[in-house]
């Protein structure tokens, strides 16, 4: 997995669970077997990238609802505070 807020975040005793269809999971297993991963990996993956895209998202979509400041830096600031 890439160096990102994957790093940071706390372990955790929650467990998600899927349930793919035999379609699905085999578009799954093949997608992760060509980089080399495990399915939970590649899984785990892309639902943080995913999460962090919303959380950035929402981020930059309050900071344009309050144009107080015009500091770029900004969503991602709002982004690393909503994930601490």
């Amino acid at each position: 997995m890439s160096e990102s807020v994957r790093q940071n975040l706390p372990a955790s005793d929650d467990h998600v669970t899927v349930h793919p269809s035999p379609d699905q999971l085999l578009v799954i297993r093949k997608a992760a077997e060509l980089i080399g991963w495990t399915v939970t990996d590649f899984v785990l993956s892309a639902a943080l990238d995913r999460a962090e895209r919303d959380l950035y998202e929402h981020a930059a979509a309050l900071e344009a609802a309050t144009p107080a400041e015009t500091d770029p830096t900004g969503p991602y600031t709002a982004l690393l505070l909503a994930l601490s």
